[in-house]
């Protein structure tokens, strides 16, 4: 990681022959996204049971473009795979307690535009984790 030369690019170089499937892998940031939203009387979800009021809730996204690099299953052939996934948390002010905070990672993966299923919802992910 050079953050100096490109913050938004990592790239993980495995030691041979001790993974299967990749050689290396790149990640690129496509897009960051924060936002503090702080909730006034009243204003509630399905998880407070209305009892957290004027709390903030710190909410961040990540969008990364994961490329592996291998070997393919033919000899002399490289592999390459690309992976687009966004990453969503969320971080609350824990009832009671000020100095601690609660936190959510939701993950979504998307399908490349070389899927034959991308054009039919192309905005939409087709795995999701929390």
């Amino acid at each position: 990681y050079q953050p100096k030369v490109n913050p938004n690019r990592l790239s993980i170089v495995f030691y041979e022959y001790r993974t299967t499937n990749a050689e290396r892998i790149e990640l690129f940031c496509n897009g960051r996204e924060s936002e503090l939203i702080e909730r006034q009387d009243g204003q509630s979800d399905d998880l407070d049971n209305n009892d957290n009021n004027n709390r903030k809730i710190f909410v961040c996204s990540e969008f990364i473009r994961q490329v592996t690099f291998g070997t393919g299953s033919q000899v002399g052939i490289p592999r390459q795979v690309g992976t687009n996934y966004a990453h969503f948390w969320t971080w609350k002010e824990t009832p009671g307690d000020k100095d601690k905070l609660t936190g959510n990672l939701l993950t979504a993966a998307y399908l490349d535009p070389q899927d034959a299923l991308f054009f039919d919802e192309p905005s939409k992910p087709v795995a999701v984790y929390s």
